[in-house]
């Protein structure tokens, strides 16, 4: 999403100190307007050297306002294969989660 206009939708739901809590909010990508919001899915590529595709759920999203930085809490869902440990016999079809993390929302890649 780099280089993209990232704006808001709605009002603000919560402040923290000089952090102020969003429900969601849009970019232009493609030329396609989008909206993403807490609680939803999406496609997340997490390390930009590696071709691995990941599913994230959107956690929090807020503005920070002492460094004008927009962060959004993520939980990503890896394939076991896809993680240190590498699937196991005993796997199966299942997907692996791990603590939210937190990242620039500029920076996230689609």
């Amino acid at each position: 999403m780099t280089n993209h206009k990232i704006q808001f939708v709605g009002s603000p739901c919560g402040h923290h100190g000089n952090y102020t809590f969003y429900k969601a909010f849009k970019y232009t990508l493609h030329g396609k307007q989008r909206i993403l919001s807490l609680g939803e899915f999406f496609f997340v590529k997490i390390w930009e050297e590696e071709d691995i595709i990941s599913v994230a759920e959107a956690q929090l999203l807020w503005e920070d306002k002492s460094s004008g930085q927009i962060l959004i809490s993520l939980r990503i869902y890896f394939l076991p294969e896809n993680t240190p440990e590498g699937r196991c016999e005993d796997h199966g079809e299942q997907v692996r989660f791990f603590p939210p993390v937190k990242r620039r929302v500029d920076k996230l890649n689609d």
